[in-house]
């Protein structure tokens, strides 16, 4: 019963908040009104879930820089808990999918989000292009997850290079992250604070002068010092 109670307000926020987005959007013509919106209904939703949230590292991250955030992916609450832990105006790099719901692809799109084709690397490799062009008219942070897809267990799967191909051609550093508790998170009772979950930043690692031709061992070093917060993180 508390799971339906859990759904019923994840739809409901995402809706309310998400059409709020649509329209102070389109009001100010200003896409980063998205950040007021995106953290209030990540905190509506860790809240309602019972999560307790700690956050480690940071201090790694800069208030007035913008980054590429990697982080391990295990569950949907991985969302609403980066955008809580960042706590700036971020974007995801989501998979095409999700431009066929309707009103969640327009929220998503109006507020700077790009949608990839898994499936296709050059229409991939295209995205990435799209939003290093509009990120430099409207600076973000972009959330990638280096697994592509979310995982099933709690075993990082094989890294992409996309956040790689991204960190270098944009030139913004990339903050490996480690987030730990989230993959039991639906499994739990949603009794308050069941279920803590631990964001863990590492430092980040520079790109401006990383070539192109470098970007497999860019994504090794990703993986690794993800790798490196799990074993020493919370």
């Amino acid at each position: 019963m508390r799971k339906i109670w859990v759904s019923i307000n994840i739809l409901f926020w995402t809706l309310i908040l998400g059409v709020s987005s649509i329209i102070s959007i389109k009001i100010s013509r200003n896409k980063n009104d998205f950040k007021y919106y995106s953290i209030k209904w990540s905190e509506f939703l860790i809240k309602i879930s019972g999560v307790k949230l700690e956050i480690n590292g940071k201090e790694n991250i800069a208030d007035d820089k913008n980054y590429i955030f990697a982080p391990n992916h295990t569950s949907f609450i991985d969302f609403p808990v980066l955008f809580v832990s960042v706590g700036k105006y971020l974007v995801f790099v989501a998979k095409k999918e999700l431009k066929r719901i309707p009103i969640f692809n327009s929220i998503l799109d109006i507020s700077g989000f790009v949608f990839v084709d898994r499936e296709n690397t050059d229409e991939a490799v295209k995205s990435l292009d799209e939003l290093k062009a509009d990120i430099k008219n409207i600076p973000r942070s972009i959330v990638i997850f280096p697994e592509g897809t979310r995982s099933e267990s709690l075993e990082l799967g094989n890294f992409k290079k996309g956040a790689a191909v991204l960190g270098i051609n944009t030139g913004l550093p990339i903050v490996p992250v480690y987030i730990n508790g989230a993959f039991n998170w639906w499994d739990a009772n949603f009794r308050n604070n069941s279920n803590e979950i631990v964001v863990n930043f590492g430092e980040p690692i520079l790109t401006k002068d990383i070539k192109y031709s470098e970007r497999e061992n860019l994504t090794r070093l990703i993986k690794d010092r993800i790798i490196g917060l799990k074993k020493n993180g919370k």
